[in-house]
């Protein structure tokens, strides 16, 4: 018996996307919109993960015997 075939991919050409350099007023402008449309930004505080990568490390007793 032999194996059953598989399907060929066909590869679909893409359209290329034109990207805009991002700037602060369309970063402004779509802040606004979002907003405007009733959308609410929950600002995060600075987690503790963050507090530490900076942070001393803490004197630790040696484990000698």
């Amino acid at each position: 018996m032999t194996k059953p075939k598989k399907p060929h991919h066909v590869a679909i050409p893409r359209k290329a996307h034109v990207r805009t350099p991002m700037t602060h007023e369309a970063i402004a402008a779509d802040i606004d919109a979002f907003r405007g449309a009733g959308g609410k930004i929950e600002v995060l505080g600075v987690t503790r993960t963050l507090l530490r990568i900076d942070a001393e490390e803490p004197d630790t007793p040696s484990k000698e015997n």
